[in-house]
């Protein structure tokens, strides 16, 4: 057509509509238009081709640009503009609004005179891409599978499923279909085998009925393969559009992430039960769970320190079972296990929690440290553990075990060690046992020996 063109202008005059002939008619006729100026900015179509509808895809014959889409009427009026001015053939491509049947259009424009000399505008109108075509090229190539479906009732009135309308390549690849072809028309709660129910994906159907949108994930499992879908459906005028991504992947990556975190924490509540089991070990006594030696003697060291920088009184208590050797020998060292077990139970139940500490620090041996506690505090909780031993009985066998203590009492001062202060405490339950047993001895009991002046009355 531009070669008609130009070859018409080519001897110096002005082209004219006689150059559309019936030859060039019957090749280009559908696709041509002319316009004329109607002398307010618009351009009136004396002739358009079938070709060439308004964005209705109505006949643009006799209609003026005024009354068309705005976008289209547009492009008409710059085309004639421009070849006016320029007295030659201008050619436009232009994107019409999204409702328009062809999205695409290429145009040539020509300026040309009637026999009158009346200027006049041919243009040659190529549809490059109709919308259809450009939409599906767009959903194709979109990396989530799409489809829009609408509602099938029961005699009742009640959605019961959804037929497939529409559907993009990659809804098929997922649902495993050989192509679109073979899910339009089909049942959307097919799509994927028979998962009607499966995962959530009846919850489409709760779009269908509600009219509200619903985002989920969806897990497919079939025969030959299981995979996990992000689905978000939108409910439309007609039915529903939903949008689905393959989120396999990182779903795996995610459980097996899980997986690997379940067992870091598996792995860290065995060394937390190992750590706690080597610290028992190091630090209790395996038969009555006390403190041992070794722990107690720690504690005791931050708290006598903590209450001479306070000046604040503490006391020690040593204690002792009576007799312990002959219930080991009369009634053998199982019964003599269940006799210290019952001794550490009493001695626990009156100590403050995060104060006091009781320990056992030797056989038959136990000692007990008591913060901001007096003499005569110290006295009265000793006298209160030897009644509560006194008035226990151990049941063994056909063997009633009613055991006994012997307490000694010491106080710290400003001077004192922990070795010191517990070889007082001794010294004061050795004189219990020696003066009687089953009493409660202090520092005042103590007979000095010769040349020690270091025991006075606490």
């Amino acid at each position: 057509m531009l070669r008609l063109y130009r070859k018409e202008r080519g001897s110096g005059r002005q082209a004219t509509i006689a150059m559309l002939t019936s030859e060039v008619m019957k090749t280009y006729g559908p696709h041509l238009v002319v316009l004329e100026d109607a002398g307010d900015g618009n351009f009136v179509f004396l002739y358009a081709g079938n070709r060439v509808p308004d964005h209705d895809g109505e006949p643009i014959t006799g209609k003026n640009t005024s009354i068309i889409a705005p976008q289209t009427a547009e492009l008409y009026r710059i085309g004639c503009q421009e070849a006016h001015e320029l007295n030659d053939a201008v050619c436009i491509n232009h994107i019409t609004a999204p409702h328009c049947v062809v999205h695409h259009w290429e145009s040539l424009f020509l300026p040309m005179e009637d026999s009158a000399h009346r200027r006049m505008f041919v243009a040659l109108c190529m549809p490059r891409e109709n919308k259809d075509d450009f939409l599906r090229n767009l959903m194709d190539n979109t990396p989530e599978a799409i489809v829009a479906a609408s509602p099938v009732r029961d005699s009742h009135g009640e959605v019961v499923d959804a037929t497939v309308l529409y559907a993009n390549k990659v809804s098929a690849e997922l649902s495993g279909h050989a192509s679109v072809d073979k899910i339009i028309g089909t049942s959307m709660m097919r799509m994927f085998g028979d998962v009607a129910t499966a995962g959530g994906w009846d919850r489409n159907l709760s779009v269908l009925r509600t009219g509200k949108a619903a985002h989920f994930e969806f897990h497919h499992r079939s025969q030959v393969e299981t995979r996990w879908l992000r689905v978000a459906s939108v409910p439309t005028r007609d039915g529903l559009l939903a949008s689905f991504h393959d989120i396999t992947d990182q779903k795996r990556a995610q459980l097996e992430l899980e997986h690997q975190k379940k067992m870091l924490m598996d792995e860290m509540e065995q060394r937390r039960g190992l750590e706690q089991e080597l610290w028992a070990l190091a630090h209790l006594d395996p038969l009555t769970s006390l403190p041992n030696r070794r722990a107690f003697r720690d504690s005791a060291m931050v708290k006598l320190a903590e209450s001479q920088t306070a000046h604040r009184p503490l006391a020690v208590i040593s204690l002792d079972i009576d007799h312990f050797k002959h219930i080991n020998d009369a009634y053998g060292h199982g019964a003599g296990d269940t006799v210290l077990r019952r001794v550490a139970d009493v001695l626990k139940a009156p100590l403050r929690p995060n104060t006091d500490m009781a320990a056992r620090v030797g056989g038959e041996e136990f000692a007990v440290v008591l913060p901001d506690t007096d003499i005569d505090s110290a006295i009265a909780f000793a006298e209160k553990l030897r009644r509560r031993i006194e008035q226990t009985v151990v049941v063994v066998g056909e063997h009633e075990i009613r055991p006994t203590i012997s307490l000694g009492v010491a106080m710290n001062r400003k001077s004192t060690n922990l070795d010191e202060l517990m070889d007082r405490s001794d010294r004061a339950l050795y004189t219990a046992k020696r003066t009687g047993r089953n009493k409660v001895c202090t520092e005042v009991d103590v007979q000095p020996k010769a040349g020690d002046n270091s025991i006075v009355a606490a």
